[in-house]
């Protein structure tokens, strides 16, 4: 439910105002605000006249109406009534009607649409200014001609006149937030703002019509505008009022606009009158971009287009037009091609399979799948045939709707035989491998329906293979196939790709960071040559950020993900989502991830949630964010929210030999244990997951576990990390073997310099659980001032963070007298866990369990288990 809309983004404006209506000497007191329709005129001046009439003895409001501009002085009706014959004597009544018995600046006026007074009303408002016998606000719709007497009073310099501007996007989804009581998706917040322009009285009546419709609504706890906007009636008429007074052939200028926006002035010349586009600029409603040619046109507010748009069969008609107009043009940019098909779709003219086929493949290309699918199903239902069914399944699989794709797949495996079916057997081994992690089905299809000497099949093939062994974990098996593939120099694009997805992939898990960007240039290029491959440069762009995570090149990865959003800022799109904004919220939360951002990687992490959905689609996605959700929220100490977060992960229908992803979970679980107060747990998981992946031969995932491990307490690891310092490249195996050695060697000097390079290379929550063990050190030395020096680093570093509360800092934080493992039961305890349940989340007897409490009891004076909890906390 909407709450009270507050005064958002007027702070400076209040400030100049409060500082008009306060002028002293001969200066008159007030203010000229000015404006566009909605922008907030009224409300601010209501503000300001309350503000004024705390120090006031009377106050007055005034609207101006065009009813009463008819009548003089009818503004002022309800002030004094009984006027006589003299027009002097009757604006002196009227002054003393507003005055009364108050002294000389006492009252304050507030006089609402100031250009709609009469001249009679007008020239009082004059006199009471020109006089200073009150302060007066006035508001004006710009564009409009207000009274003389009106205009003269800022022209004379007698009032300042201040020009409202629109909110920004930072107000507006400032403002959203509030009314709404809720985290609003950065997207759907920039969608709000661009199609009301910044206009508060625009947006408050969309708002209440998205929100009945359910168009604006919360998912994963995020509130997230889908669909294109429709105008509510009220909303209309405001709206139309702009083009009242337009001539017809000015508004078939905008209903031009309304059905495809920009358009070149040529085009818009040869269905509309070429001499209404001058009159639409100079009215306003239209904006012109001279600087291209042919100049470009757009209608001025993007709501004049939505009140223009219909269904009419005339509409229609006027878009087969323009598709036609466009068809004339050899323009070769595939977003010419995408406007072609969509106006043809809903125009008068007929079905065009080959249009609506190449448009599917240069919406891929402009990474708008969700229209590439609309398109691919239109082609499919207007006859395409095959070719157009294997388009769509491409837009499904690359949407990560694998089971939409599967069903589509399965049908067309029924149907065909012969290379036909190969075909349908490599999309559909993709579709298994890549998007629904079933490496055993997508093995099977390959080998049951590929033959092995189909040479066209064999790059694909090849290609599938090395992926499958990405997915099964076996990185060098990958490296060494994809490797393989790429000398083979075949001119198969989706091949070249694929196997290159496997080289980037599995040299970050070997470690080989190096190899890293060349390889995943490789890809880039081939993105920008071949229109087959070209959506592919974004999931390709997030492989290269993530290779380097395990080895903290965070600096690499950082410019991997600022290249996603250089790629796609300025991608055009037809709806309401785009797969580029979307993989950018995703790939910017893996960069808050790695640098311990915390708020921030907790924001991006459920917009990652919302724009996947609630149903099967961003599988890949939705289990990332989920998993670096869970971490975060562990790192912040919200224990409850990232066990939450962590329970939905399913993996009930992945293939179990599908390891590539379970170190990143293992990290997760890990993390939210150890939130939990569980750190005996913590630590096996994240050292039998390094175990694991010793035995895969992922040794850049062995030295981030083995670093967690020691993150939480964990003394064992300095050896094998001093090994694996000598094998994995990149900054994050030698500091963390430094780090481990220091802990075993209880070393504080150590413990602060492994901090700093922590810091150096970005892992900030590292460097804070680094400085927070040198404080513990320290303070079991008794070096109190070394202890101090490092507590003010570990509290820093957790401040840059948003506020990290780990369990190495909850002890520098929380100070208490009770040993290491005491403190693990008790915050077990804390969550309503029995001692037989805590027995076996630590795999204790329930006599320990029970023995370790005892102890603690005894150690604080304690005559419960509620008491101890109550220490635990209260610190």
């Amino acid at each position: 439910m909407i709450r009270q809309w507050p005064l958002v983004g007027r702070s400076e404006e209040l400030q100049v105002i409060a500082e008009a209506t306060r002028a002293q000497g001969d200066h008159a007191r007030g203010i000229v605000l000015s404006g566009s329709a909605g922008v907030g005129k009224t409300r601010l001046a209501r503000e300001a006249v309350e503000a004024c009439a705390a120090r006031m003895s009377r106050r007055h409001w005034i609207i101006g109406t065009a009813s009463a501009r008819s009548v003089p002085l009818g503004a002022f009706a309800g002030v004094a009534s009984d006027f006589g014959p003299d027009p002097l004597r009757r604006v002196r009544e009227v002054i003393d009607g507003l005055i009364g018995g108050a002294r000389r600046g006492e009252v304050v006026v507030g006089i609402d649409d100031a250009h709609l007074l009469d001249d009679l009303s007008a020239f009082t408002v004059h006199q009471l200014v020109t006089r200073r016998l009150a302060t007066v606000i006035l508001t004006i719709r710009s564009g409009e001609t207000p009274p003389d007497a009106i205009t003269a009073i800022w022209k004379d310099l007698r009032l300042q006149r201040l020009e409202l501007q629109p909110l920004s996007l930072t107000e507006t989804a400032r403002l959203l937030e509030h009314v709404l009581d809720g985290p609003v998706h950065s997207f759907s917040a920039q969608r709000l703002w661009q199609y009301t322009q910044g206009n508060a009285l625009y947006l408050r009546h969309l708002l209440d019509s998205e929100l009945d419709t359910g168009r604006l609504a919360r998912r994963s706890g995020m509130w997230l505008w889908e669909g294109r906007g429709e105008l509510s009636p009220t909303l209309a008429e405001l709206v139309e009022a702009r083009i009242a007074q337009a001539a017809p052939a000015v508004r078939d200028v905008l209903d031009a606009l309304a059905v495809a926006e920009p358009l070149d002035s040529d085009v818009l010349a040869a269905v509309s009158d070429p001499d209404a586009l001058a009159e639409a600029e100079a009215l306003g409603l239209v904006t012109v971009d001279g600087t291209v040619r042919p100049p470009s046109v757009r209608v001025a507010h993007p709501m004049l287009g939505e009140v223009r748009r219909t269904g009419s069969l005339r509409m229609r008609r006027l878009r087969g037009r323009i598709a036609g107009e466009l068809a004339k043009k050899s323009e070769t940019d595939p977003r010419h091609l995408v406007r072609r098909a969509v106006l043809t779709v809903d125009s008068d003219l007929p079905p065009d399979p080959a249009l609506l086929n190449a448009a599917t493949w240069a919406a891929m290309q402009l990474l708008d799948l969700r229209l590439a699918e609309t398109l691919a199903e239109r082609a499919v239902r207007v006859g395409s045939g095959i070719e157009a069914k294997m388009t769509h399944v491409m837009a499904l699989s690359w949407q990560e709707r694998g089971h939409e794709a599967e069903r589509v797949l399965a049908e067309l495996a029924d149907q065909t035989v012969g290379p036909l079916r190969a075909q349908i057997a490599l999309l559909r081994a993709l579709n298994f491998a890549v998007i629904l992690n079933q490496t055993t089905r997508a093995q099977a299809e390959l080998d049951a329906h590929v033959p092995a000497d189909d040479e066209a099949a064999r790059p694909v093939t090849s290609a599938l293979r090395a992926l499958i062994d990405v997915v099964r974990g076996h990185a060098q098996a990958a490296v060494d196939r994809a490797t393989a593939n790429l000398a083979a120099d075949s001119d198969n694009a989706l091949a070249q790709m694929l196997s290159i997805f496997a080289l980037v992939n599995g040299l970050g898990e070997l470690g080989r960071v190096g190899e890293v960007g060349a390889a995943a240039e490789r890809g880039y290029r081939l993105a920008d040559r071949s229109a087959e491959v070209s959506h592919l440069r974004v999931p390709l762009a997030f492989l290269h950020a993530y290779a380097y995570r395990p080895a903290g090149a965070l600096a690499e990865s950082d410019a991997a993900i600022a290249r996603i959003r250089l790629d796609t800022v300025d991608v055009p799109f037809e709806g309401s989502w785009h797969v580029a904004e979307s993989w950018h919220a995703f790939v910017a939360g893996l960069a808050m991830v790695n640098h311990g951002g915390l708020a921030e990687a907790q924001r991006l992490c459920r917009e990652s949630l919302a724009d996947a959905g609630s149903d099967h689609s961003g599988r890949m996605r939705k289990r990332f964010a989920r998993l670096w959700l869970a971490t975060v929220d562990a790192m912040a100490g919200e224990a409850a929210d990232a066990r939450r977060e962590f329970t939905p992960i399913e993996q009930s229908d992945s293939d179990p030999d599908a390891r590539g992803w379970h170190s990143e979970r293992a990290v997760a679980e890990a993390w939210v244990c150890a939130a939990e107060g569980a750190l005996t747990q913590a630590i096996a998981l994240v050292r039998g997951a390094a175990a694991g992946d010793r035995v895969l031969g992922r040794p850049a995932w062995e030295v981030l576990l083995l670093q967690t491990a020691t993150q939480f307490g964990d003394h064992t690891a300095a050896d094998r990390l001093a090994e694996l310092a000598t094998e994995v490249e990149g900054p994050r195996a030698p500091v963390a073997a430094a780090h481990a050695a220091a802990l075993a060697a209880e070393d504080g000097d150590a413990l602060l310099d492994a901090s700093r390079r922590y810091e150096a290379f970005g892992d900030r929550i590292a460097a804070a659980d680094a400085a927070a063990q040198a404080v513990t050190v320290y303070r079991d030395a008794g070096l109190r001032g070394a202890a101090m020096t490092a507590s003010a680093v570990a509290e820093r570093l957790a401040a840059e963070c948003g506020g990290a509360l780990t369990p190495a800092l909850s002890v520098v934080s929380r100070p208490q007298p009770f040993t290491a493992r005491q403190r693990e039961i008790i915050s077990l305890a804390a969550q309503g866990l029995s001692n037989k349940e805590i027995a076996e989340r630590l795999t204790m007897s329930i006599r320990s369990i029970e023995g370790h409490l005892f102890r603690a009891s005894q150690r604080v004076g304690a005559n419960s288990r509620e008491q101890l909890i109550a220490i635990l906390q209260g610190g």
